[in-house]
C-alpha cells in the first residue's frame, strides 16, 4: 500500500513538472497570456488527460503565480508592454524573463534620450535584435519623432523604418500626431529626390501620411510630378500614391486631379498627364469603383 502511495505521489509531481514546463514555455512563445486564453489551450491540448481539467489547470496556475513563475500584469502597465486591451480590469500572464528584458531594454532607451554620448542607432539596432519581445510605447515613438530631423542618414532612415513597421502594421502610434505629420513633411523635404537610396525610405513617408488621411500627400504627388521626369521615378511616383493607404485620398481629390490632368496636357506634358491618370485609376480599382482590365489606355 505504501510503495503505491509513493508511486502515485511520483506519478503526480511529474505531471506538475510537465505541466510548469509546458506552461512556461507557451506563455513565453507568446510573450502575454490571458488567463482564460491559457487554461483553453491546455483543455484542448490535452482534452481527457488526467490532470488537466478545468479545476486542475486553474490550481497549477494559481501555483505558478504564486511562487513567482508566472507574473501577473494589470493596466495601466500592460500598455508599457504594448499591450493596449479596451477591458480596464484586463490581467495578463508572463514570465519573468521578459520583465527582465523589458527593464533592459527600457534603460537603454533613456540612454537614447539623454544627452550622453551614446551612438544612438547602435541602440536602436541592439532593441531590434528584440523585436519580437518588446514593444516601443506611443511615448517613445514620440521621443524617435523628435530625431526624424536628424542629419545621421543612418538614423533617419532606421528611424522612418520602425515608424512604418510599428504606425502601418502594428497600429501603434506616436500619442502626438501633429509633431508627427510635420517631421514627416519636413522628412519629405530633405528625402525631396528619388534615388535608389531614398526611394523607400519616401514611399514609407508617404504611406504614413496616408495613414493618417493628410491632404499634403496630394501636395507631394504635385511635387513629384514637377520634379521628378523619368520612366523609372514615374514608377516609383505610381507604387507611391496607389497603395493602400493613399488611394482614398487619392479618390478624395479626383475633381481636383482630373483638372490636374487637363491641364497637364494643355502645356504638352502627356506623360505627367497619363501618370495622374494612372495613379487616379490605381486608386478606383482598389476601391472597387471599377472593374480591373489590362488597358488603362484614356
Amino acid at each position: 500500500m505504501i510503495a503505491k502511495y509513493y508511486r502515485n505521489d511520483v506519478i503526480n509531481k511529474k505531471n506538475d513538472v510537465d505541466f510548469d514546463v509546458e506552461v512556461m514555455d507557451y506563455v513565453y512563445k507568446n510573450l502575454f497570456v490571458r488567463r482564460e486564453q491559457l487554461i483553453n489551450h491546455f483543455i484542448e491540448t490535452h482534452n481527457g488527460e488526467r490532470g488537466y481539467t478545468r479545476p486542475s489547470i486553474e490550481r497549477k496556475i494559481a501555483r505558478l503565480t504564486k511562487n513567482g513563475s508566472l507574473i501577473i500584469v494589470k493596466q495601466p502597465e500592460l500598455e508599457n508592454y504594448g499591450i493596449y486591451d479596451k477591458d480596464q480590469r484586463a490581467s495578463y500572464l508572463t514570465v519573468k524573463e521578459i520583465i527582465d528584458i523589458d527593464v533592459y531594454l527600457d534603460t537603454l532607451f533613456s540612454y537614447f534620450e539623454s544627452n550622453e554620448k551614446y551612438d544612438k542607432n547602435s541602440i536602436l539596432i541592439e532593441i531590434d535584435l528584440y523585436k519580437d519581445r518588446y514593444s516601443f510605447t506611443g511615448e517613445q515613438l514620440d521621443v524617435l519623432v523628435d530625431y526624424l530631423s536628424t542629419d545621421n542618414e543612418n538614423l533617419q532612415f532606421h528611424i522612418i523604418q520602425i515608424l512604418k513597421e510599428y504606425i502601418l502594421e502594428r497600429n501603434i502610434k506616436p500619442t502626438n500626431k501633429e509633431k508627427l505629420l510635420k517631421a514627416v513633411n519636413e522628412t519629405l523635404g530633405k528625402l525631396s529626390g528619388i534615388s535608389k537610396e531614398h526611394e523607400n525610405y519616401r514611399t514609407y513617408l508617404i504611406s504614413i501620411l496616408g495613414y493618417y488621411n493628410s491632404d499634403s500627400v496630394i501636395d507631394w504627388l504635385k511635387y513629384d510630378l514637377k520634379n521628378l521626369n523619368t520612366n523609372e521615378k514615374f514608377f516609383e511616383i505610381k507604387k507611391n500614391y496607389s497603395d493602400t493607404h493613399t488611394v482614398r485620398i487619392i479618390d478624395r481629390h479626383k475633381l481636383e486631379l482630373f483638372n490636374l490632368i487637363n491641364d497637364l496636357k494643355k502645356e504638352g506634358k502627356e506623360e505627367e498627364a497619363r501618370l495622374v491618370y494612372n495613379v487616379k485609376h490605381e486608386a478606383a480599382k482598389a476601391l472597387g469603383y471599377i472593374i480591373e482590365k489590362e488597358d488603362d489606355s484614356w
